[in-house]
């Protein structure tokens, strides 16, 4: 999983992270480092993957603009799985808009033309959320098994300042009431020293 710096890009992390091992499947994460890597996926993150032996990437917050790292990882033939929320890049040639998704194995962003998902303002971590329930539900499992997360969900919501309507609105009224009897450690230990 290759997240980001930000809140959102963090917490899309620790969904995709939390989701595919308590599946039981075997996932390691690398958060780009601002000043040394830049934003997202990059050539040297898919090189340190590759010589790990690594077969499949999952970007979340990222990816949907880095066509060329993403062909660069299918040329040493990985699986690449985008999950974002940020616009789909577009040339415009003669006053039409076309288009431009990386040549990813899966591309899972609400803001692509075709897609039918109905709210289009989720967050980078509310994507992965999502993903997460649908692995979840193809496996037989309980999706509502994950329901955990929601506290986080909200979190990332504010902190990249979405709008607060539609699904975000109920990410974040749940989320909080959550917060407040959180089993998370790092989320109480957070709560207990600022005193909120």
């Amino acid at each position: 999983v290759i997240g980001d710096y930000d809140i959102d890009g963090v917490m899309s992390t620790y969904f995709l992270y939390k989701g595919i091992t308590r599946c039981g499947g075997s996932v390691d994460f690398q958060i780009p480092d601002r000043m040394k890597d830049g934003y997202g996926i990059n050539d040297h993150l898919i090189e340190q993957a590759d010589e790990a032996g690594i077969d499949t990437i999952i970007t979340c917050d990222n990816g949907i603009a880095a066509a060329n790292e993403i062909a660069y990882g299918k040329e040493l033939g990985m699986t690449i799985i985008v999950t974002d929320h940020h616009e789909i890049p577009f040339d415009e040639i003669d006053g039409e808009k076309i288009y431009r998704l990386p040549p990813a194995d899966a591309v899972i962003d609400p803001k692509q033309k075709d897609c039918v998902y109905p709210f289009k303002g989720l967050c980078g971590a509310a994507v992965a959320y999502k993903l997460m329930e649908a692995l979840w539900e193809s496996m037989g499992k309980d999706s509502t098994d994950l329901d955990d997360l929601i506290e986080n969900v909200a979190i990332a919501t504010v902190g990249d300042v979405m709008d607060l309507e539609d699904e975000n609105r109920i990410f974040v009224k749940e989320g909080l009431q959550m917060l407040k009897r959180t089993k998370n450690p790092g989320l109480k230990a957070l709560i207990e020293c600022t005193g909120i």
